[in-house]
C-alpha cells in the first residue's frame, strides 16, 4: 500500500512539474520572421573595367554577371566575369582570368580567393592550362567597396582585383606576373 501511495504521489508531482514547463521555442520577446524567398538581386545599369598592365590589356569576354543584394549592409555582390588579353602583340603569362564569387561583402576589405573563385589561363611550359587561385602559387585577392553616395546620385561599387601568377617562381624558368585592375559598377 505504501508503495502504491508513493507511486501515485510521485506521478502527481511529475505531472505538476511538467505542467509548469514552457517550450524553449515559445519566447516572450518579439519573433523575427524569415522570408522563404530571398531578396531580389539588383542588376547594375553600367559596368566599366580597366586592366592594363606592362604585359597587355584585358577586356571582358561575353556578358559580365554582377548582381547586388541591397537589403543588407554592407550590400552583397554575386560576380561572374571573364577577362582575356586583348593585345595581340603582347604575350602575358596570365592570358585569361575568371572571377566567380558568391555573396561577397562590399565592405572595403581585401579578401583572398581560392578554391576556384578565381581561375587563370596560363602557359607554364605544357600549353595553356587553367589554374585555380591558391594561397601560395597563383594568388588572387579583391577589394569590393561602395563609394560614398551623394544625394540624388546612383550607387557605385568598385571591385579592385589583384592577381599574381607563378608567385615566387613556383614554375621554374617562368617569370612571375601581376595583374591589377578595377571594375566600376553603377546601380
Amino acid at each position: 500500500m505504501y508503495r502504491i501511495l508513493s507511486l501515485i504521489a510521485l506521478t502527481a508531482l511529475l505531472a505538476v512539474m511538467l505542467g509548469g514547463c514552457e517550450s524553449p521555442l515559445s519566447a516572450d520577446g518579439p519573433r523575427i520572421e524569415t522570408p522563404l524567398t530571398p531578396a531580389p538581386k539588383v542588376v547594375p545599369t553600367s559596368i566599366e573595367s580597366s586592366f592594363t598592365t606592362a604585359n597587355g590589356t584585358y577586356e571582358v569576354i561575353g556578358t559580365p554577371e554582377i548582381l547586388f543584394d541591397t537589403t543588407v549592409i554592407p550590400m552583397r555582390l554575386w560576380v561572374n566575369v571573364h577577362f582575356a588579353n586583348s593585345d595581340a602583340t603582347a604575350s602575358p603569362l596570365i592570358q585569361e582570368f575568371r572571377l566567380n564569387v558568391d555573396s561577397a561583402a562590399s565592405d572595403g576589405y581585401f579578401q583572398s580567393y581560392d578554391k576556384g573563385q578565381v581561375r587563370m589561363l596560363m602557359d607554364v611550359g605544357n600549353g595553356n592550362e587553367w589554374f585555380d587561385s591558391d594561397p601560395s602559387t597563383n594568388t588572387a585577392s579583391a577589394l569590393m567597396a561602395e563609394h560614398a553616395r551623394e544625394a540624388g546620385q546612383p550607387r557605385t561599387v568598385t571591385i579592385t582585383l589583384y592577381l599574381i601568377g607563378n608567385q615566387n617562381g613556383f614554375f621554374p624558368g617562368i617569370p612571375q606576373e601581376q595583374v591589377f585592375g578595377t571594375i566600376t559598377v553603377v546601380i
